[in-house]
């Protein structure tokens, strides 16, 4: 047991070290080396735990969005509609990544663009997290908080989208000074077109003809 704890600990050593390395140089510049020396440990100390530079950039995303995505699915099922669920996801994509900013930088700015990240354990937990999202957004179309000719997959391009590109602001202009401070205005301006409204509930008027005798029938209106 003792044995497993230190290897565990000497693994998040290093992909901390890796992680700060890789957001200060970029992950071409950086190498096995500085990120061994900022460790703690020799290179091939490293190489006992990941085959190569790339595997151990993919372990970051995979390390430190494990324990979030857990929380998340233990929370959700104690939010009462799907409105508060999809407010609760956003919230704690902004928290992750205003309270990680070397991991955010990472995702945003050389993450998003590897193509082997796609094919990686690491990039499906992070689409869990996307998909719990596109199930809330569902849920709330089943449930007629949404609209029903609401797009979830749009929805759910729609908050993504602005959440990366306020998060690449953050971090190119130091705009917003939080990330955090955006939820309530993005989820609330989302919601306003797609949220039902109550005169939008659908209702029947019920049209009565009299026959006025000259064979000519009558519409009476509702207040008559």
């Amino acid at each position: 047991m003792a044995k497993t704890s230190t290897k565990l600990t000497r693994r998040n050593k290093i992909i901390d070290a890796a992680l700060k390395t890789f957001a200060e140089k970029g992950f071409q510049d950086a190498t096995i080396s500085e990120i061994s020396k900022a460790a703690g440990v020799s290179d091939a100390t490293v190489y006992e735990y990941f085959n190569s530079k790339e595997e151990l950039l993919f372990a970051i995303p995979e390390n430190i969005t494990k324990e979030p995505l857990e929380q998340m699915e233990r929370m959700l099922p104690f939010l009462r509609g799907a409105d508060n669920k999809v407010r609760a996801i956003v919230l704690g994509y902004m928290i992750l990544y205003e309270s990680n900013p070397l991991y955010s930088a990472l995702v945003m700015l050389q993450l998003k663009s590897n193509r082997n990240f796609l094919r990686t354990d690491a990039y499906q937990q992070i689409r869990r997290i996307s998909q719990i999202l596109l199930t809330c957004i569902q849920e709330g179309i089943d449930e007629g908080i949404f609209r029903r000719d609401a797009d979830p997959y749009l929805i759910r391009a729609m908050i993504l989208g602005t959440i990366e590109h306020e998060c690449i602001r953050w971090h190119l202009l130091g705009k917003p000074e939080s990330l955090i401070a955006l939820v309530d205005p993005l989820v609330d301006m989302v919601f306003d077109g797609i949220r039902v409204r109550k005169d939008q509930v659908p209702f029947a008027i019920h049209v009565h003809l009299a026959d006025t005798g000259g064979g000519n029938p009558e519409v009476l209106n509702p207040g008559e």
